[in-house]
């Protein structure tokens, strides 16, 4: 793999730092502290914004009004995107990806033409509901049942933090088909648009960082959708299209972990070089210096990381989803500790509410949960390791 980027992504990622530093990032503060009927207003406009750059098309077949750009591109975007506004990314990263790209890997036709212009635009959101209260990464012990009855799914179950819902226009629903056959066989997504009868979505749910991402459980009580609502038009894949989206996703949550990242060492490195104690500059006190050299560096790795597992998707490697989980780890758990490192640089004045560093700190714990945690992707690393060691 040759990391040196190629002149179109150099173009691409100084035309995205100009955007999103001078459209997106002055409203990061504003979704953080506003109440949540007006986030979502916001998060709306901002998807909006990024259609000027064809943000949301990044990745998405150029035949529904998409760049179809490699991950490689799409991870120095999302980067981009991130350190400007973590809320933003993820709710623009629900939409584009975990339902676009998700409709755009596995639909028919028909659904990708219905709605995946509609995505590109941000005239149509779009929501991925699986998790729920009972199972959470436990795909196969959701409750989600749908029945066959004609030419008809009735769909009863209930899904809990799902991003967007409070503003999304359409929801991919992950729910058992034949609950006798299986996890692996059982299951069909559901294409469940939001006024849909028997579709209800819960109050917006306040969260500890990413306030800005607006977040709810969906319910479905009886809820009919048509035979050509399953996602692809054949029932009994939702397990393995879930799990590949959710796999190649991880380059998604790593991309977000190094974009708060980098806002946290650009935020403590400026405050190192304007604070000044004891006659000089903090950033010179060796104690300062080397945090700022660990956040360098922590950032760095996870980026190799990161693309070094987004070039594997694009070669087609076996080992791309174990090198996405060691992307997704490692870079999750660096950007806690480079939000503490930043942290501890800004002292008492990062510890003070509505102080950018502050909002940073919140949302970098996130990393480490979403999109699978630091312990799932353990589990997923060491299962691979001792495959392959397997007499």
């Amino acid at each position: 793999m040759d990391y040196e980027l190629t002149n179109e992504q150099k173009g691409l990622q100084e035309d995205m730092a100009k955007f999103c530093q001078g459209e997106i990032a002055p409203r990061a503060r504003l979704l953080d502290e506003g109440p949540k009927d007006k986030v979502g207003e916001i998060i709306r406009e901002n998807l909006k914004k990024l259609t000027k750059v064809n943000y949301l098309g990044l990745g998405l077949d150029i035949h529904y009004g998409g760049k179809g750009l490699d991950l490689v591109s799409q991870c120095i975007a999302h980067e981009e995107l991130a350190k400007a506004c973590a809320s933003t990314f993820l709710s623009a990263w629900s939409s584009a990806y975990m339902f676009g790209a998700m409709l755009n890997l596995f639909g028919a036709d028909e659904q990708k033409d219905r709605y995946l212009p509609g995505v590109v635009k941000a005239d149509i959101i779009g929501a991925l509901a699986y998790t729920e209260p009972d199972a959470g990464v436990d795909i196969a012990g959701i409750k989600t049942i749908a029945e066959k009855k004609g030419d008809k799914w009735v769909i009863n179950g209930t899904k809990d933090l799902v991003t967007n819902a409070p503003i999304a226009d359409v929801f991919l629903v992950l729910a058992y088909t034949d609950k006798d056959a299986g996890s692996e066989t059982g299951m069909a997504l559901f294409i469940v648009d939001k006024d849909t009868k028997g579709l209800s979505i819960g109050s917006p749910i306040e969260t500890m960082g990413l306030r800005g991402a607006s977040i709810a459980g969906i319910s479905l009580k009886d809820c009919e959708v048509s035979d050509d609502s399953i996602l692809g038009g054949e029932s009994g894949k939702g397990f393995d299209q879930l799990e590949r989206i959710l796999e190649i996703g991880r380059i998604g949550m790593a991309t977000i972990s190094i974009g708060i990242g980098m806002a946290c060492m650009d935020k403590a490195t400026q405050y190192a070089k304007d604070r000044r104690a004891f006659g000089r500059q903090i950033g010179k006190f060796q104690e300062i210096g080397f945090k700022l050299a660990d956040m360098f560096t922590y950032n760095d790795l996870g980026r190799m990381l990161t693309y070094r597992a987004a070039w594997g998707f694009e070669q087609g490697e076996k080992e791309a989803g174990i090198l996405a989980s060691c992307a997704k780890l490692f870079a999750s758990e660096a950007t806690t500790n480079i939000a503490n490192w930043a942290l501890q640089v800004f002292a008492g004045h990062g510890y003070v509410k509505g102080t950018d560093i502050e909002r940073l700190y919140r949302d970098a714990r996130f990393c480490e949960i979403g999109g699978g945690t630091s312990e799932i992707q353990r589990s997923i690393i060491a299962k691979d390791v001792l495959d392959k060691f397997m007499s």
